[in-house]
């Protein structure tokens, strides 16, 4: 159904659908609602168990409420984009809308948690979320750094900012990513890939030396991860029991194994477009 919200007719019909309804969505920006008289003080009258839902770029409440926002400016606002990328380079954006996502994601969780208010209560209430909020709860390890240091954490690539090896190494045909997040990895990543001198190494002997120490550390297992294919090292480490992977553009990603028994594609029908394939999160 489709609705004009600047006639008359439109409004009432929103207002008569209200008096029956368990959610009401909306990411108009605020006080958009409230001018057009359905707000959520004004629709709460009319149904006091309604849940009210509103999105939007910087929250109902605030100096920057009337401000416009998109993904893009959220993600800088946030602080996301001052992590993402590699020392030096340009600000870089997350290779998907993951503020919009997170938002979306937010919002029904909040409707969920006032629906069990709802029940046991009979009153609804007004769930507030935004695109600024949405991306900066996502800097749990960087935000937890800053707050204890003082000082805000950079861009670190495919790295981590806490664990050390844990990010991408190129091969001789691609790249291999290593997730050496403990020491019983570590250790099994230097007798995998034949490196045991590492381990008698003491800048590499724990965590703290070999995040001290990531340059030189970085460097030399390039050297060894270099020498070999992707597929040699994903089998060596696959073998060792140490977390590892290939980089996937999209299409390896779903012609993968694990992807295609967890069925993650599905193909419906369209009245107009035919058969069209679509992610199936349903699993």
């Amino acid at each position: 159904m489709v609705l004009d919200l600047k006639s008359e007719a439109g409004v009432a019909a929103v207002r008569h659908m209200v008096r029956g309804a368990d959610v009401l969505v909306q990411n108009m920006r605020p006080g958009a609602m409230e001018r057009l008289g359905l707000g959520y003080e004004e629709l709460s009258g009319l149904n006091p168990s309604l849940i009210y839902c509103s999105i939007s770029g910087y929250g109902t409440t605030g100096p920057y409420r009337d401000k416009p926002g998109f993904d893009l400016v959220a993600q800088g606002v946030s602080g996301l984009m001052s992590l993402t990328g590699h020392t030096g380079g340009p600000p870089t954006r997350l290779g998907v809308p993951m503020v919009d996502l997170n938002a979306g994601f937010y919002a029904a969780h909040g409707v969920l948690c006032a629906h069990i208010s709802r029940l046991k209560t009979g009153m609804g209430q007004h769930v507030d979320a935004s695109l600024l909020e949405a991306g900066i709860s996502y800097t749990i390890w960087e935000s937890a750094i800053f707050f204890a240091t003082g000082t805000p954490p950079g861009p670190v690539g495919s790295g981590h900012p806490l664990a050390v090896p844990y990010q991408a190494f190129a091969t001789r045909d691609g790249h291999v990513i290593v997730g050496s997040a403990n020491q019983s990895n570590w250790e099994r990543l230097c007798r995998a890939i034949d490196r045991r001198e590492l381990l008698d190494d003491p800048r590499f002997a724990n965590n703290p030396g070999r995040k001290e120490n990531l340059e030189p550390l970085v460097k030399t297992l390039q050297t060894t991860f270099g020498s070999r294919d992707t597929a040699h090292w994903l089998g060596v480490l696959d073998e060792a029991g140490v977390p590892c992977g290939p980089i996937n553009d999209l299409a390896a990603a779903y012609d993968h194994p694990q992807l295609k028994a967890r069925k993650m594609v599905v193909e419906l029908d369209h009245p107009s477009a035919g058969v069209t394939r679509h992610i199936d999160v349903s699993v």
